[in-house]
């Protein structure tokens, strides 16, 4: 993705919303002069933003990704966890989701994207507005609804990093519902592949995959929400489940029967419903993935002591001995992962290839304090994915 400057992103998305406006209009908006909105527009330009006549964007087809942008509120405790009482420690906000996590890996791979999501009325949607341009995301066919709250998620951690609780207020996504979708089908449509995220309703989903024309790409988010996918699994062009989330789909099949297959089975199930290629993330233990001719399990770039490592260094110990990658965070690595996946498929890559790639980016994701590691690149990626043996 080409660098621009927060007014370059803001102006950027005015001309996607409406590629007539006026220079008058642009600096009435941003509230500047409309010489200084002329220079804007000539580096959106040479950057190859806009093309110039009629301010028509540039670029190819773009990636829709539909679903979750959170406010995330993350506490951690500095001292021995206590329950119920009040603990020390430190609280960060930032901006995350699952769709939001996505779409933002996509954009640093380079890759053009509308974000599909829902906003509330409060002071949070600005901030998360905000984050999403400052990403590049074209958030054009987002929704405002002003009497909602933004999506919301909290979690706290003991001193050792591990989730003591979390609480999520996600019911906002309820507005993204069929006939929504309805209005932006045009678009979704003439995307490279649309992408979705199980936060969004059930019969939303069922509606993009019964209208959906290009290929369709699904994280199932979390084992309880997975089974949302159950009844559309023959329309998925791929799924990136973990391991918990694809026996929750197996076993809804089986009328909750609690089995635990073996992985090439869990693989030829997902297979045999209709989806065409299909990869289980194993965490730690790397990454399963399966197509109707071959199958591969992809070792991770991850050391084996990879919990014990990122605990000694939440304490301050010098891990970078026993640790190939230091491991930093593990929030937002299957989401890196699913975005490699979507961009390998982009580039037209064998399964092999799109799981290596997967691999590759979750590691780089290890490495970063942050849920998406802003160091992503298409280059950086194919250098670590070169580290796969």
């Amino acid at each position: 993705m080409k660098k621009i400057t927060g007014r370059e992103t803001e102006i950027l998305q005015w001309i996607r919303e409406n590629p007539l406006i006026s220079q008058n209009e642009l600096a009435e908006k941003a509230g500047i002069t409309r010489s200084s909105v002329s220079v804007h527009i000539s580096n959106l330009i040479k950057k190859g933003l806009i093309l110039g006549k009629g301010y028509v964007t540039g670029g190819s087809k773009p990636v829709t990704v539909i679903g979750a942008v959170n406010i995330d509120i993350s506490a951690s405790a500095s001292a021995s966890f206590r329950k119920a009482d009040s603990n020390p420690g430190k609280i960060k906000v930032s901006a995350g989701g699952v769709g939001f996590n996505i779409a933002s890996n996509l954009a640093l791979l380079g890759v053009p994207v509308c974000f599909i999501s829902v906003f509330g009325g409060d002071t949070h949607a600005s901030f998360l507005k905000h984050k999403c341009l400052e990403r590049g995301l074209d958030i054009s066919a987002s929704l405002t609804v002003d009497t909602a709250v933004s999506s919301c998620y909290v979690c706290i951690h003991n001193e050792d990093g591990d989730m003591v609780s979390a609480v999520n207020d996600m019911d906002i996504y309820e507005h993204i519902t069929p006939e929504y979708i309805e209005k932006k089908l045009p678009l979704i449509n003439k995307s490279a592949l649309c992408v979705i995220d199980t936060n969004i309703p059930a019969r939303t989903i069922a509606y993009i995959a019964e209208h959906c024309t290009v290929p369709l790409i699904a994280e199932p988010v979390s084992a309880h929400k997975a089974v949302k996918l159950l009844p559309v699994l023959h329309k998925l062009y791929a799924l990136t489940p973990n391991k918990m989330e694809a026996f929750a789909l197996y076993n809804a099949s089986k009328a909750g029967q609690g089995i635990s297959p073996a992985l090439a089975e869990l693989a030829l199930f997902f297979i045999e419903s209709g989806v065409r290629r299909i990869y289980i993330s194993l965490g730690e233990k790397g990454l399963f993935c399966a197509d109707k001719k071959e199958r591969y399990r992809v070792k991770p770039l991850v050391p084996e002591n990879a919990d014990r490592v990122r605990k000694a260094m939440r304490k301050g110990a010098d891990s970078t001995k026993s640790a190939q990658h230091i491991i930093k965070n593990t929030t937002g690595a299957g989401d890196s992962q699913t975005a490699a996946v979507v961009w390998a498929v982009l580039k037209n890559m064998s399964l092999k290839e799109s799981a290596d790639a997967g691999i590759a980016a979750a590691s780089l994701c290890l490495e970063s304090e942050e849920a998406v590691n802003d160091n992503l690149t298409e280059g950086v990626l194919y250098e670590r994915i070169q580290k796969i043996s």
